[in-house]
Parts: C-alpha cells; sequence; structure tokens
C-alpha cells in the first residue's frame, strides 16, 4: 500500500493548478472549472501565507512586481487583460507556495515529482500509441497541428526541462530512490519521438554540466551569468550568429535565421521602450509589429521568439532590467552555496533556462520555476550524512 504524507498530498493538490496538460485543456468546459480551481487555490493559498505570517525576500517582490508591470500595460493597451491577470494571480501563487514549503521543502519536491512522472510517463505513451498525433487543432500561422498529451513538440520544453531540473535534485533528497533516474530516461526517450532544437540544447546543457566532473567543477554560476548574457548580447543585439553554425547547421539542421527569428528580434528591439512596453496584446497585434517582414505579415509572430525582447516588448527597459537582477540575485545565491550538489544543478538549470530563452518565450509558470526555486535555496538547501539524513544549511 503506498503511503502519502498530509503535507505531500496538500503540496500536490496546490499544485494541480500548475499542471495543465494541452489534452486536458480542450475538453469541454475544462477552461471555466480549472480557472475557478485557480482562483480558489490562489485564494487559500493566500490566506494561508498570511495566516502563517510569512514575508518574502525582495527578490520574490520583484518577480511580482515584474508581472504586475506587464499586466499594467496589458490594461492600459487594452491587451488580453483577463489572460495576463490569471497569469499574475498564478505567478503570485507559484511563489507564495514555494516560500510557504520552504521549511518543508521535501514534501513540495515530491509533490512536483509526482506531477512531472503522471505527465511525462503519459504523454511519452501518447507518443509510443499515436506516433503520428494524438489530436489536431488549426491554427492561422501553421495549419493543422501535430499535438500529443503535453501539446505539439515546441511546447515540450515547458515540461521537460523542469521535469529534468527536479529529477536532478530529487536524487539529492532521496538517494536511495531511482524515481529520478527513471524520468530522466522517460524525458530522454521522449525527444528520440518529437522534440525541438531549443529542448534539445538546453536539456543537454543541463545533463552535461550536471554529471561531467570538470564542467560540474569549474562551470560556477558567476561564468553562467557571464557567458549567457555575452552570448544574449552577441546573437540577439549584435546579430552575430556566424560562429554557431557548426551548432545550428550541422547538428540541429537549421538556418542562421534561427527560422527567421532574427528579422522578428529587429523588430522587437525597434518597439522597446525605456519605461513603456505593450503589455500582452492580441495574438493578431503582435503579429502586425513583430511579424512584419516588409512585403508580408507572418501570423505565427505571436511573441518576440526570445525572452528578454519579449519581456521588453511587454514592460520595457525596466522590466529587462528587473529581470536581470532577480537573475543576478539567483545566481549570487548559488554561487555562496557552490560547493553543494544541489545548488549546481540549479545553478546549471538557470543557465539552461536562459540559453533557451535566447530563441522562446520562456514565460511558461513550470519554466519560471527554474528561476523562483533558487530565491530560496538557503531556507531549501541540505547537507547529507552517511545515514542519509538531512539538515538545513543556515545563510549566514
Amino acid at each position: 500500500m503506498i503511503k502519502i504524507q498530509k503535507n505531500v498530498l496538500i503540496a500536490f493538490l496546490a499544485l494541480i493548478i500548475f499542471f495543465e496538460p494541452t489534452y486536458i485543456s480542450i475538453l469541454p468546459h475544462e477552461g471555466i472549472l480549472y480557472n475557478i480551481l485557480k482562483l480558489i487555490t490562489a485564494l487559500f493559498i493566500l490566506i494561508y501565507f498570511i495566516k502563517r505570517k510569512k514575508t518574502l525576500s525582495i527578490s520574490q517582490i520583484l518577480v511580482l512586481v515584474g508581472e504586475l508591470i506587464v499586466l499594467v500595460f496589458t490594461i492600459l493597451n487594452n491587451g488580453q487583460i483577463e489572460s495576463e491577470f490569471l497569469n499574475f494571480i498564478m505567478l503570485g501563487t507559484l511563489v507564495l507556495l514555494i516560500e510557504l514549503y520552504s521549511d518543508d521543502f521535501i514534501s513540495l519536491l515530491e509533490a512536483l515529482m509526482l506531477h512531472f512522472e503522471l505527465c511525462i510517463y503519459i504523454n511519452l505513451g501518447s507518443l509510443i500509441l499515436f506516433p503520428e498525433r494524438l489530436f489536431s487543432r488549426s491554427n492561422v500561422a501553421y495549419g493543422a497541428t501535430y499535438e500529443w498529451f503535453l501539446g505539439s513538440r515546441n511546447s515540450f520544453i515547458s515540461w521537460l526541462l523542469p521535469g529534468l531540473i527536479i529529477a536532478l535534485i530529487y536524487r539529492f533528497y532521496k538517494r536511495k530512490s531511482m524515481r529520478w533516474l527513471c524520468l530522466i530516461v522517460g524525458i530522454f526517450v521522449t525527444q528520440l519521438f518529437q522534440t525541438s532544437s531549443t529542448l534539445i540544447v538546453s536539456s543537454t546543457i543541463v545533463l552535461c554540466l550536471a554529471v561531467l566532473p570538470y564542467f560540474n567543477r569549474v562551470f560556477r554560476p558567476t561564468i553562467s551569468f557571464c557567458i549567457s548574457m555575452v552570448i544574449q548580447f552577441v546573437i540577439v543585439i549584435l546579430n552575430n550568429v556566424k560562429f554557431l553554425a557548426p551548432i545550428v547547421e550541422s547538428i540541429l539542421g537549421k538556418n542562421l535565421t534561427f527560422t527567421n527569428r532574427t528579422t522578428i528580434w529587429k523588430n522587437a528591439i525597434n518597439h522597446i521602450s525605456i519605461f513603456r512596453g505593450y503589455g500582452k496584446l492580441q495574438s493578431d497585434q503582435v503579429a502586425e509589429i513583430l511579424g512584419n517582414f516588409g512585403n508580408y505579415i507572418w501570423k505565427g509572430a505571436t511573441h518576440a521568439h526570445n525572452q528578454l525582447l519579449n519581456l521588453g516588448f511587454q514592460g520595457g527597459i525596466i522590466l529587462i532590467i528587473i529581470t536581470l537582477v532577480i537573475y543576478y540575485i539567483a545566481f549570487w545565491k548559488l554561487e555562496y552555496f557552490w560547493n553543494s550538489p544541489i545548488a549546481r544543478v540549479y545553478s546549471f538549470g538557470l543557465f539552461a533556462y536562459i540559453i533557451a530563452g535566447y530563441t522562446e518565450v520562456t514565460n511558461h509558470l513550470l519554466l519560471q520555476m527554474i528561476v523562483i526555486l533558487p530565491l530560496v535555496v538557503e531556507k531549501t538547501i541540505i547537507t547529507m550524512d552517511d545515514n542519509v539524513q538531512f539538515k538545513r544549511i543556515i545563510l549566514k
């Protein structure tokens, strides 16, 4: 008989609102029911947070301020107000939930692991049973879609990358369990069926850095932050991508325009202001701005195809600065705890998250968890003794 601890069960139930597989989301009336569940869960977590007299750190507050900026500009530009308001509530709920469980992180980790196992294994089953596609929808930009339990292959990264990081962290909390290894195998087997270039690169980076001893020792958070920002500046701002030709053209089989992303980046840069943003506009409005290729409008340009540029487009340069400050704080904390293998996994995960943001928008809530978790690392990190017991490390 499987026994589930009370705190794990509560965490599992609270996390349901963040794990909404695409196949479930298309069911009749599911959207209304899920939105009601999201609001109820958010209210309960907020009340419990206040009751526990918990407080947020500056970095956690900055996460919420950043999303609030997007919400304000969305309202001012009459964009997707309902969608962005719900997203703001969801992000705030995730931040509060992680802070609430910072004193009992192992229960939250168990619940996260179970959610990722269920979603990733079911998705893998749908790929095996329906290799062509589980279902299809009509899309203006791409025509008929090919989707499985977790959606199209381009959306797999939102589930598989955070799932990979949680699995790698789980092994240090539950050393006798092999669940982490099984999940990692499931993640990479999934990519044998369907994947995207961004997922291949980011998941390979995380696994190699976490496993190979040399990188594990020298690829420190400060180095990760500097390298990721320099590469971002070179390929996106300076538009110098020739040095990536061996990887992009030879290995990934893509062209050096990153499937026309360079044009979208230029359009985004031209529409970024210091203190002004567009918020979350309707998809066709975004395509009119970012998808302007001169002689035609590409309807698939519904976002900037770059996380920092998309943030700048939605919230101005001020939002980019806030985001970079959050990255810096996370890496600084991980640098402090670099001797812990758990801190190293967080660092490698955050580095891969930033790399993935070069060509995709990584604002999915599960992906943002990669940034939020290191912000409470001083409360959740542990050391192991020979009896596989754990104790908390307190930041001095």
